[in-house]
């Protein structure tokens, strides 16, 4: 058995009063333990609803189809939330939303800690331990402070240090240097690739910061409209997708080339290939059929007809 994250058809509809809308649809990938995977796309393209959804975090009203397989044992909502914090860790995006401004790093530690049922006299040890791994070297006073008295970049690693307390096999980062100016998206990324050698196996990290996919991720996968166009290594350097190829063009250090028209709104999708009203090599049949996944080569995943056979 090959050790790592498989998703098999795995689609995500909420149900709303005005009807229900497709947010994620139809994600086959694998995404390999020992390995760094990142996932890119447009905003509201569907990435933190496909990472939502591999922890069981949705709410009530999202509908879950298809497979959630890790190292072979398929994962239900139920499962996955039961495996939060042991078996899956979750690094939230921005700190000022997701760090609770009336409670101490102390007290939210303590919570994170609560699946080990550590005997309460060895939390506080437990807690200092946690931040030194992540770069206090005196972890007593950021204990004591509340969110607001640190800085953004110590917020981010206080949120690694909570997501990881537990020494869970997998993390999803979510957004992980989301509102960070350069040089703490730096330390983020430095926080980020020491977690191989704190027992994490596999890590999802969701980005708009392109830059730290390149330098942190072996594998990207690209989303668009909901669905999973391209995968694999060396996506940024040498793109298949036209969605990716356009997506990076846009880039200001690419030229700042913009994308002609717009992403379709969710409900509001062909027949076709989702990307097909906006790609410059798109053909009749591209508006008619939804095309298949190919592998130009080894290890690449292209949902593309430009690619089949």
């Amino acid at each position: 058995m090959v050790r790592g994250l498989e998703l098999r058809d795995l689609s995500v509809t909420f149900s709303l009063p005005g009807g229900d809308v497709p947010a994620v649809e139809g994600v086959r990938a694998f995404f390999p333990s020992g390995e760094i995977t990142g996932l890119i796309g447009e905003s509201g393209c569907g990435k933190s609803v496909l990472g939502l959804a591999i922890l069981g975090l949705l709410p009530p009203y999202a509908q879950v189809e298809g497979e959630i397989i890790l190292d072979g044992e398929e994962l239900s909502p139920g499962e996955s939330r039961r495996r939060l914090g042991t078996g899956l860790g979750l690094i939230p995006q921005d700190p000022a939303e997701s760090l609770n401004p009336a409670r101490t790093v102390a007290a939210h530690l303590r919570e994170a800690l609560l699946p080990l049922r550590l005997p309460r006299s060895a939390v506080p040890e437990r807690s200092e331990s946690l931040l030194r791994d992540f770069g206090f070297e005196d972890p007593r006073p950021v204990l004591r402070a509340y969110p607001h008295q640190l800085s953004g970049g110590m917020q981010q690693r206080v949120l690694c240090a909570i997501g990881t307390a537990c020494s869970p096999r997998w993390v999803l980062a979510d957004e992980p240097t989301k509102g960070l100016d350069r040089t703490l998206r730096g330390q983020v990324r430095e926080t980020l690739l020491s977690l191989p050698k704190r027992g994490v196996e596999g890590m999802l990290v969701i980005t708009h910061d392109l830059a730290l996919a390149q330098g942190l991720c072996k594998h990207i996968g690209v989303m668009y409209a909901g669905q999973l166009l391209e995968l694999g290594p060396g996506v940024l350097e040498e793109p298949c997708h036209p969605f990716t190829r356009a997506f990076l063009a846009a880039l200001p250090e690419n030229g700042f080339r913009p994308m002609a028209g717009a992403a379709p709104r969710p409900g509001d999708r062909s027949e076709g290939c989702v990307f097909a009203p906006r790609c410059p090599r798109a053909a009749e049949r591209c508006r008619r059929e939804r095309p298949g996944i190919s592998s130009p080569f080894p290890g690449r995943m292209v949902r593309c007809f430009l690619y089949e056979g």
